[in-house]
């Protein structure tokens, strides 16, 4: 699997549009649990409704002043926390790399482009008649084509 800068890109914006829904989520909790309308949360942060409502609908890019503001405003402390991305890395090619002989790797680099150029000739020339060779040994005779002989005379 290869990654992209736009499949990367779509990745992150949308573990960021999760990442916001999940504060907005808060937020409107946060003030339900302590039954206060969106009006009583504005006149408490100093903002007005139709901004709360904005902030809970995910409709803002919150900045953390105005989260801590929103969540003191509802009884609660804002707690920033920084977790591990998961690999993005495929676990196939992982799994691979495991197997990669790394000196190999080293030797060939350390070879001229010619020189490389004519091992990898030569490898495929090999693959070419391992093929040859398995094809002819695994195929079955034929069988003769047209009626088939009787061994016996016609009387």
């Amino acid at each position: 699997m290869f990654i992209t800068q736009a499949s990367a890109r779509r990745h992150r914006d949308a573990r960021d549009a999760l990442a916001r829904h999940k504060v907005h989520r808060l937020i409107l909790k946060a003030r339900q649990h302590a039954s206060l309308t969106q009006r009583d949360l504005a006149e408490r942060v100093g903002t007005s409704q139709s901004a709360i409502a904005k902030l809970e609908q995910g409709h803002t890019n919150p900045t953390i002043d105005t989260l801590s503001r929103c969540a003191a405003a509802a009884g609660y402390a804002l707690h920033i926390d920084l977790v591990p991305l998961p690999s993005t890395a495929d676990p196939v090619v992982e799994r691979y790399k495991q197997d990669v002989d790394r000196t190999l790797l080293r030797d060939n680099l350390g070879k001229s482009v010619d020189d490389r150029l004519r091992t990898l000739s030569e490898w495929q020339h090999a693959g070419r008649a391992l093929q040859r060779a398995t094809q002819g040994a695994t195929s079955s005779p034929k069988a003769p084509r047209g009626k088939p002989r009787r061994d016996t005379p016609r009387a």
